[in-house]
């Protein structure tokens, strides 16, 4: 059994931001454990990394399949032994309507499912590794778009922007802000920290070629926030090494 190695498990990793954060805590010496519903995806991707001198592994994991995670974490505790960082990055987005007045229900579900549901099973889930962890960190992937400090502004200044925010993703993004912050108080007394990480508009398939940051920048906030040591933050909403409102 491995033991030595810092272990890190990315969800949603095999493209993206979360293969590029993966990236990041491989060159940072980490072993990379990449999350990914599709096999191939996820092993086409370990091999891009690997192929750059990183220690990177496809762990096949669909968040929102209990029986998936379950096999994720029975691998990951016989192979390592512990989980040093746990990257909560796999999300569901559509161009569907997210008009707060129309969306609908069973759009809405998945948003929340995908979103938040899945990521606090996942977390419960890699728990008992995460504590055997000299330092284990939590990190959320979150939006500015799931802050209510920043949409209440945004309803006061610029109401077109906000009556065009998805309601399904912004809502999915501020209930998992509230689990990093009442995770963080329930593990306050231990060496685990939780924080949510707003990588802002990212040049992804979701945050199309025009977003304003790319992707190296935007998983910077992600990899600050799972390399943080003792004296770092627990509890916070951050953009890369700024704190942002809830």
């Amino acid at each position: 059994m491995e033991t030595t190695r810092k272990i890190a498990l990315i969800t949603g990793a095999n493209r993206g931001l979360g293969l590029e954060i993966a990236r990041q805590l491989g060159q940072r010496h980490y072993m990379v454990l990449l999350g990914a519903r599709n096999a191939e995806a996820g092993r086409a991707a370990a091999a891009q990394l690997i192929a750059e001198g990183i220690e990177a592994e496809c762990l096949v994991l669909d968040v929102t399949q209990a029986d998936d995670v379950a096999q994720a974490v029975a691998t990951v505790g016989s192979t390592y032994g512990k989980l040093d960082v746990l990257v909560n990055n796999a999300v569901f987005f559509s161009r569907d309507n997210q008009a707060a007045s129309q969306i609908p229900t069973a759009l809405l579900q998945q948003y929340l499912t995908t979103n938040f549901v899945a990521p606090v099973a996942v977390t419960q889930a890699f728990l008992p590794l995460l504590h055997q962890s000299a330092a284990g960190r939590i990190v959320n992937m979150s939006t500015s778009i799931g802050s209510l400090t920043t949409m209440g502004e945004t309803i006061h200044t610029t109401p077109r922007m906000a009556a065009a925010v998805p309601l399904g993703y912004s809502s999915s993004k501020a209930a998992l802000n509230m689990f990093t912050t009442l995770l963080a108080k329930e593990l306050r007394t231990t060496p685990i920290k939780v924080n949510s990480a707003d990588p802002g508009r990212t040049q992804t398939d979701m945050g199309g070629p025009e977003a304003p940051n790319t992707v190296e920048y935007g998983a910077k906030v992600a990899v600050w926030l799972a390399c943080l040591d003792e004296d770092g933050p627990t509890g916070g909403f951050f953009s890369y090494q700024h704190v942002s409102s809830w």
